[in-house]
This record gives C-alpha cells, structure tokens and sequence, in this order.
C-alpha cells in the first residue's frame, strides 16, 4: 500500500514542480547564451542599456535559484497539511493505511523532488558559470575539474570514513527539513482554532530556537578554538565530530517523525 501512495502523491505533484524546475532551466539557457560569448563585457562596459539589462537578469536569476527551493518545500508542505489535516483528510484517513504510511509516502516524494530541484540549481550554477568564465578567459572549469588527478589527494581509510559521514549529515539534514514543516504542521493542530496559523506560528519559533541553539553551540566551540592548536586537531577528533553530529541530526529526525505520527494516530481533529 505504500507504493501506491507514493505512486498516487507523484502523479499528483510532479506537474508543479516540474514547472518550477524548468522555468529555473530556461533562465539558465538564456544565460548560458548570452554570457557564452565574450563581447557581452564589452557592450556593457559602453551601452547602460545593456548593463541594466545583465543586471537584470542577474537578479532575475538569483531570485528563481531561491525560489526554486523555496516554493518546492512550500508546495509540498502545504500539500501535507491539505491532504491530512482539512477535508481532504477524512478520505485519506478512511483508507486501509496507517499514519507511518501516510507521512512516510509524502515524506519520500518531497524528498526526491527537493533532491531533484537541488541538482538543478547546482548544475545551473555549474554551466552558467563556466560560460562566463569560457566567455572571458576561453577556458572551460569542466575541463580544469577533468583534469584533476586525484589519486595526487592521497586518502586514508578514516578520510574516506569522514567523507562518508559528511554524506550521511546531508541525507540527515535534508530530511530534518522535512520533519521539521511536518512536526510544526501537525503540532498546529493542536489548536482548537486557526490551525494553519497556529502551525506557522509555530514553525517561525521553532526556527527561531533553533537558530539560538545553533548560535550557542557556535559560540562554545569557538570559546574552545581559542586554546586549540591546528596540530591539536587530529584526524580522530574530526571524524568524531562527524559522526556525533550525524546522530543528533537522525536522532532528531526521529523524534520529529515519531512526533508528528503520535498526533496524527491520537490526536488528530480535522477541520
């Protein structure tokens, strides 16, 4: 039953979405285009028309990179709450699934596509990048990255450990993401009124304390750093780090998932 609920909440997203992914690519192309060729600095240095033009789409361009992102984690929070927290969800809630399924199908398909918009802003920024830079210096950075040898990196096994970790700490954040608008979602309601209010007044100040979190936990490891040696900082301690920090991250992940399940399978009042 899992599988047709992610099959169901694909086919009833992915239209949107797409959407948003190809409007970011055809400003990529424009610009691609239009940076491609090396005169371009030159028409700007001698006509402000062209200059507020280049200006122009710069911005236009960094405002759909935040969009994309922006509106893609928007779209599918609100088809969360839509689909399992107002009319919608007596229908949801009638089929033969369990919360686990419900939140785990939506969780999944959100997942994929903000990995999907991620890898499209990132070679976005690749190719528009390497226009420019082909456009001034007649060079490209995929070739300079071609060219790289790396075995010259000599890694050892706790390196490649770290590295591994790192991965994890990404997976792990971006489903903290997730959990993170879902417990807010569900913990809205809660409310006996204004649910969806309730939820993003409650999103706004779980964010603020975590930011707060984040700053103390800033502040202390730099109290920290101010006694250490850079010969202090051994391989060991590194991966330490790492990989404390990833078992918060899927511990908290966890905790948000089990929350946000909790209240749908006991405590759920539909508007």
């Amino acid at each position: 039953m899992l599988k047709k609920l992610f099959v169901h909440e694909w086919k009833d997203s992915w239209k949107l979405v797409t959407l948003f992914n190809v409007i970011l690519v055809v400003f990529t192309i424009i610009g691609i285009f239009a940076l491609s060729n090396g005169n371009w600095l030159e028409a700007v240095d001698k006509n402000a028309w062209y200059a507020s033009v280049y200006v122009s789409y710069f911005m236009l361009y960094y405002f759909a990179i935040l969009a994309l992102g922006f509106a893609t984690t928007i779209y599918f929070l609100m088809r969360f709450y839509k689909n399992l927290y107002t009319d919608q969800g007596y229908l949801m809630h009638t089929l033969p699934v369990t919360s686990h399924q419900l939140i785990l199908s939506k969780a999944f398909v959100m997942y994929i596509w903000q990995l999907i918009s991620g890898c499209v802003m990132i070679v976005s920024i690749l190719l528009l990048v390497n226009s420019l830079v082909l456009g001034t210096e007649n060079t490209s950075i995929f070739k300079e990255i071609s060219q790289l040898d790396f075995a010259d990196l000599d890694l050892t096994f706790l390196d490649v450990l770290c590295c591994f970790i790192v991965l994890l700490i990404l997976i792990g954040a971006q489903i903290f993401s997730i959990m993170f608008g879902y417990l807010a979602i569900s913990l809205g309601q809660l409310s006996k009124n204004h649910k969806l209010i309730s939820s993003i007044g409650i999103y706004v100040g779980m964010q603020a304390a975590l930011q707060m979190l984040f700053s103390i936990l800033q502040l202390g490891f730099n109290l920290a750093a101010i006694n250490m040696k850079v010969e202090d900082i051994s391989e060991g301690l590194v991966f330490a780090i790492l990989l404390l920090v990833a078992i918060v991250i899927f511990a908290a992940d966890a905790g948000m998932y089990m929350g946000s399940n909790h209240i749908m399978k006991n405590k759920l009042n539909l508007e």
